[in-house]
């Protein structure tokens, strides 16, 4: 069975946040963030592979699941998973194509969170 692109439960708290805030940026600010860290991991997790540094795709790669399924991007959130069960069994070249292979998906979910 296919994961949801998005919870559109989760994305209608974080609208009914920015009603009682008073707010109107609370979820564009979150995509705004998510979109850079996104367009960072790459880099940063080739960096950690050539340092040989063991715990920094496991960390970023659970922050962005983390971040992702916060902000209702649930097939993204999956994927973030399964980058972070690869770099735990210290399969990094499987993380990183995991994340390589993933950029409409990646792309599909940033734009159905803007139009959000």
């Amino acid at each position: 069975m296919a994961t949801l692109l998005l919870d559109r439960g989760l994305i209608d708290e974080i609208r009914r946040i920015e009603r009682a805030t008073g707010r109107d940026d609370l979820l564009s600010g979150f995509v705004r963030e998510l979109e850079r860290n996104l367009a960072g991991f790459g880099a940063a997790l080739s960096d950690y592979i050539a340092r040989g540094d063991a715990v920094g795709p496991v960390r970023a790669a659970h922050t962005l699941k983390g971040v992702c399924q916060q902000l209702g991007a649930q097939a993204l959130g999956d994927l973030f998973a399964e980058i972070e069960r690869s770099a735990k069994a210290g399969d990094y070249a499987e993380a990183k194509r995991k994340f390589e292979g993933s950029a409409g998906l990646i792309a599909q979910s940033l734009e159905a969170l803007k139009q959000a």
